[in-house]
């Protein structure tokens, strides 16, 4: 052991260094530092912004002051302490060390555009209460008019076209596509459920390529074929799947038992940001995105956008399939990260849930229900 290592306690005598996800910007008026895995930020005091610069490598707090002459010492030994604290910089040999490293090792392809993004996007704060969110929603609109939904080119020649009337099959699949957050308390067969799963995530053959060797095909695009995106499913309501966590292997198109629930429905909701209808679905799918199967081709921050894209596809496809098996189906992005990554036993970094989408058998529409939904669909 390096005999600066010796006394723990004191930070002045453990080497530290600046965190590999550490950005400045504007706030305002005010400059800032922010470590956006840690989501902690300071105040940018000249002091700082030189021993940031200073720190690129592993350096002990006592030869800092040699290297600043014009600063307190005491000054310099105190701003280093709250770099620590806010976790800007990280000391040596420490697990907070080790999971930025891991983060750098990880992610270096698309730091720091697509990093700054994905984790300072993280395990941010939900509104679920019924009554604050409607008055949210009232000043929103009492604030500002809301965009418009169309444009339109005037002054432009225009060729009309005849609006098609749903025919049978598809057409009536996509007609009837809703986001729906009502279920029932009867379960999905566990014949609905493979569907779900084989026709969404499942693969459907294989694609020989010259340079990449065999490569799997599914019924969404994925960029270059490298499908990033994983699917897990939580069973609430399922005939023949006991509550819990699965993960589903389109390989071999089955359900792998991560680990039992027996207060699933519940865990639902806490997923969901306590959005009330994940506490009724019969099913979650849980998305995760696998970054080296993207990042190992594209090894460019703007990839990170392929990645959500492919979740975007995934859900829709899903949303699809739900509706032509006659079940409800809604999607979110409300969730709680690190809560589920912790129960999926991924590591947040490697691996990262990025979508959730819900499944149940619908409630019975009314016949007024029905002719509502009609005349909407026709506008």
């Amino acid at each position: 052991m390096h005999p600066e290592h010796a006394q723990r306690g004191r930070p002045s005598r453990v080497a530290v260094r600046r965190a590999r996800t550490v950005v400045c910007y504007w706030d305002g008026p005010q400059l800032v530092f922010s470590n956006y895995r840690t989501r902690t930020t300071v105040t940018a005091t000249p002091v700082a912004v030189l021993l940031l610069t200073l720190l690129n490598d592993w350096r002990f707090p006592t030869q800092l002051p040699a290297l600043l002459p014009r600063f307190d010492r005491q000054n310099i030994l105190r701003s280093v302490r709250r770099l620590v604290r806010h976790r800007l910089l990280v000391e040596k040999d420490t697990p907070a060390a080790a999971e930025d490293e891991e983060v750098e090792k990880s992610w270096l392809p698309w730091l720091p555009h697509a990093g700054f993004f994905h984790f300072s996007t993280k395990d941010v704060s939900y509104e679920s209460r019924p009554k604050q969110l409607l008055k949210m929603e009232k000043a929103l609109v009492e604030g500002d008019p809301q965009p418009a939904f169309f444009k339109s080119y005037a002054g432009g020649a225009r060729i009309q076209l005849r609006r098609p009337n749903p025919e049978p099959g598809f057409p009536q699949v996509l007609m009837r596509r809703r986001s729906r957050r009502e279920f029932s308390r009867e379960k999905i067969t566990l014949d609905s459920l493979s569907k779900l799963l084989f026709y969404t995530w499942g693969v459907t053959g294989f694609l020989e390529s010259p340079v990449f060797g065999r490569l799997p095909l599914k019924t969404s695009p994925s960029s270059g074929a490298r499908h990033p995106i994983e699917a897990y499913v939580l069973s609430v309501r399922i005939e023949g799947v006991k509550p819990g966590l699965y993960h589903y292997n389109p390989r071999t198109h089955c359900l792998e038992k991560i680990r039992a629930l027996k207060d699933s429905a519940t865990r639902a909701a806490q997923y969901c940001a306590d959005q009330g209808w994940a506490r009724r679905a019969a099913a979650l799918f849980i998305m995760t995105a696998v970054f080296p199967r993207s990042m190992w081709k594209y090894p460019t921050p703007r990839a990170y956008r392929t990645v959500l894209l492919d979740a975007g596809h995934l859900c829709q496809t899903f949303c699809l399939v739900a509706t032509w098996l006659k079940l409800a189906a809604v999607s979110t992005m409300a969730l709680r990260d690190s809560l589920i990554e912790k129960e999926l036993q991924i590591d947040g970094v490697v691996e990262s849930v990025l979508y959730i989408a819900g499944a149940g058998i619908p409630v019975r529409a009314s016949a007024a229900d029905k002719r509502r939904n009609l005349a909407f669909a026709s506008l």
